[in-house]
């Protein structure tokens, strides 16, 4: 198909009407005065590249800011087309934010309220021979959204108000890891594509039945054809083809039957087989008129929610139980464009090398791009996609409906066919926030219609096969958020004040949102934080920390479980420590209590430097949190049972496979850095395994209150598989020897590692030297251990005295 990029060439400028109208903090912005604009862009980083404001994440510079979002800006470009006259032409933008009108050659085309569609619009009246201007007129959506509030009443919601009036990603306006910056501009792609004989309107794909050889799918096309001319539709599958003969547009399902087809499967549970579906549509004479491939995969995905006449939450994967294990995923910038492949690559990598099998696309972000999805598929992430609704009542008017109603179906005909996608959600904690606040009855919700009846019944047109969850929270109890039904998020913990030990009381099904703060990673931080505000209680690093009282929730818990300090590096090291041991605590807990099946992370990213719940900072540098993480989400797992009398040493192997290797259960003192091997063995577990290897009487450790536990799992080639601990008491109680381990730098000039190694047990060491990327944080070194640990960035010139050491040890000495 031929396609005109209109991406290059463009230009901005604030519009007449609020030149005359407000107030513009800059000098020389007017709208006689036309700037370079990115396209896809938004208008602050267009600012920013223009050097016409300072960086929007510096110090406390959102505050300044504020009046971008309230003014309207216009964008134009020019480009140079020859139509032909019996031809017809598309314009097509795959994203507009938000409130628009589209001129082509001075003549309004069309307008826009939803950043969430892609807008497809015939030209052949307006495009001209030569050269045509293109101009969009952006509407401040601040002032949209509150000129709709004003005309429908005010909703109850979260934070903002009025944001819940307009289609737009919900963050943009503010959230409690996330500035406000509700931009606008052009931010996906935007092009002239020639319109076909034969258009490929979508394509979609179900696995209806799955047994232990056979695989019966069907592939539901949507042809739109602009004449009656007979054709023929050709469909590819495993080898199979199919075909239809056609004479118009058509909506045709065909169907496949597989012999041991090799099937898709979440990471850890098996290979992640994607197949190819071709189609060809093809004239009289067998020439081709148009083509198109997507990558499939087969599978069938359930959601159980209720077994032996139990209520239970769990996903079915092609006949197999899974045990979710992963995160939630926000948008990864506050300026959408900046989210570029490698980011995506890196924070799905992350995930995938972690050990997670499941991400959750939260509700107050956006559909994101497609190259998300397809790395899903080919990592073995399974997607919990919520639709785009977030923590607040909404409207209902008829117009809005029907934006949504276009939304919802665009969305789910473009995502549909990719394997990774699990289930799909209504929103994010709206009937919850509404039983906690306003009324028992979450039915009497403004937007309840939207999430129980509009939602479910067009994906009954459109992908009945997969499984659909009104909210999340949400079950069949009264309370939405019951650990009886359905899925919970357990924010007593930390949000509501509730230390992470007290996680052994949680009985949840399945919790897919909790968290626990830590600080961005020092040199993220440092990027936006001026030399004279980095300080524990200053107002610019509180500034980036945007929970209300998120400051004095980091201070108290840390306070409950390590020692306290007021110096900056020290505060980072021992506030990340502590975020690490709350997140391990909690998933080691729903992993080994035999109700829980499932826990998603809040949250895997951030959209900009600040103390949130992450655990990969917005420079995509992973926290020490993620590593324990990574840890605790291996499929065999060493872990510590406690009772009044005995501790029992338990592994679990969540694999299917066979695990052999080798345990080691380790004592140390310590005050005087002794070391007692308690068991050192090689052991066998079945798949999906859990044995016991171990019973200690407490009083063997308990008596000597400087005592830690220490395990080691290693594989049969040595591997270092999971290691864990078990402390008798706070760590803030324990005397720990002074301790200062050794380094050596290895390796050429680009590739190095370091090796270092204690002469003492080193506890939760971690590692900094700007620029520098340390494989590992936050483990442990037994005495005279040495441990190689592999470095990505600037490593050229690195020395062993640019790297500084922590250890939980200096601040218990």
């Amino acid at each position: 198909m031929n396609k005109l990029i209109l991406n290059n060439d463009w230009v901005f400028s604030i519009s007449e009407h609020s030149e005359q109208n407000e107030t513009i903090p800059l000098e020389g912005i007017n709208s006689s005065k036309w700037y370079s604009a990115s396209v896809p862009g938004t208008v602050h980083t267009d600012l920013l590249n223009n050097k016409l404001i300072n960086d929007p994440f510096y110090s406390d510079n959102e505050t300044n800011l504020e009046w971008i979002s309230k003014q309207d800006w216009v964008y134009k470009t020019s480009f140079d087309f020859h139509p032909e006259k019996k031809k017809n032409y598309n314009l097509v933008f795959e994203g507009l934010d938000t409130i628009s009108d589209i001129y082509l050659n001075d003549k309004k085309i069309a307008s826009t309220q939803n950043m969430f569609l892609s807008y497809k619009i015939s030209i052949k009246k307006f495009v001209k021979d030569g050269e045509n201007e293109l101009k969009i007129y952006f509407h401040s959506p601040v002032n949209f959204a509150i000129e709709q509030e004003n005309k429908h009443g005010k909703l109850p919601v979260e934070l903002n108000s009025y944001r819940v009036y307009i289609r737009k990603a919900q963050y943009s306006f503010g959230w409690d890891w996330g500035p406000s910056f509700p931009t606008s501009g052009i931010w996906r792609e935007v092009y002239i594509k020639e319109e076909n004989p034969v258009e490929i309107n979508s394509i979609q794909f179900s696995t209806t039945n799955l047994s232990k050889s056979k695989a019966k799918v069907k592939v539901n096309l949507d042809l739109k054809c602009s004449d009656s001319t007979k054709k023929l539709l050709v469909v590819e599958l495993g080898g199979k083809s199919k075909k239809v003969k056609i004479t118009g547009s058509t909506k045709s399902e065909i169907v496949f039957t597989l012999n041991n087809p090799k099937l898709w499967w979440p990471n850890g549970e098996g290979e992640q087989n994607l197949h190819v579906v071709k189609l060809m549509v093809l004239d009289g004479d067998g020439n081709e008129i148009t083509s198109a491939e997507k990558k499939v995969g087969i599978r069938t995905i359930e959601l159980i929610t209720s077994e032996k006449k139990k209520n239970t939450f769990k996903l079915r994967v092609n006949g197999r139980d899974i045990f979710a294990k992963g995160v939630n995923w926000i948008p990864a910038d506050s300026f959408l464009p900046r989210v570029d492949k490698s980011k995506y690559s890196k924070l799905i990598g992350g995930a995938k090398s972690a050990n997670m099998n499941i991400i959750r696309v939260w509700g107050g972000g956006i559909y994101e791009d497609d190259y998300f999805y397809q790395l899903c598929d080919e990592l073995g992430l399974l997607v919990w996609q919520d639709f785009m609704f977030a923590c607040g009542a909404y409207p209902e008017q008829k117009k809005f409906i029907k934006n949504i109603e276009e939304e919802v179906e665009q969305n789910v005909l473009r995502l549909q066919y990719h394997p990774s996608i699990a289930l799909w959600c209504g929103n994010n904690e709206n009937e919850w926030i509404w039983y906690q606040k306003y009324d028992k009855n979450y039915k009497k919700m403004p937007g309840y219609k939207i999430y129980h009846s509009v939602i479910p019944s067009i994906l009954n047109k459109l992908d009945p096969h997969r499984a659909y969850h009104p909210s999340s929270p949400f079950g069949s109890d009264e309370d939405p958020n019951s650990p009886n039904s359905g899925n919970t998020h357990q924010w007593r913990i930390w949000s509501m004040w509730v230390d992470y030990q007290e996680v052994k009381n949680d009985k949840s099904l399945f919790v897919s949102e909790f968290g626990f703060q830590g600080p961005a990673n020092k040199e993220t931080l440092e990027k936006v934080i001026p030399n004279e505000h980095r300080k524990v209680h200053d107002r610019i690093f509180e500034f980036h920390n945007k929970q209300v009282e998120g400051p004095e929730r980091v201070a108290k818990f840390l306070s409950a479980h390590l020692p306290v300090t007021a110096k900056w590096d020290d505060y980072l090291y021992l506030a990340q420590l502590n975020q690490a041991f709350a997140l391990k605590t909690c998933l080691e807990h729903w992993r080994t209590n035999g109700r829980s099946n499932g826990s998603i992370i809040w949250q895997l990213n951030d959209c900009w430097p600040v103390t949130s719940w992450a655990i990969v900072d917005s420079d995509l540098k992973p926290k020490m949190a993620y590593h324990f993480v990574k840890n605790i989400f291996t499929p065999q797992l060493v872990y510590f049972a406690e009772f009044d009398d005995t501790i029992e040493v338990r592994i679990q192997n969540q694999s299917v496979s066979e695990f052999s290797g080798n345990v080691e259960l380790i004592q140390i003192d310590t005050t005087e850095n002794k070391t007692f091997n308690k068991i050192n063995e090689k052991v066998t577990l079945e798949p999906n395994q859990t044995k016991m290897i171990l019973k200690i009487p407490k009083s063997e450790i308990i008596s000597d209150d400087n005592s830690l536990l220490i395990s080691r799992l290693h594989s049969t080639t040595n591997d270092l598989v999971n290691t864990n601990y078990f402390a008798v008491k706070k760590w803030k109680h324990y005397n720990i020897v002074k301790v200062t381990p050794s380094i050596e730098i290895k390796g050429s000039d680009n590739t190095k590692t370091i090796v270092i190694s204690s002469p003492k047990a080193a506890l939760f060491v971690d590692l900094y030297s700007k620029g520098i990327e340390f494989e590992d944080r936050g483990f442990v070194l037994l005495p005279g251990e040495s441990k190689k640990i592999k470095l990505t960035g600037n490593v050229m010139n690195l020395k062993e005295d640019d790297i500084k050491i922590f250890t939980l040890n200096k601040y218990l000495t």
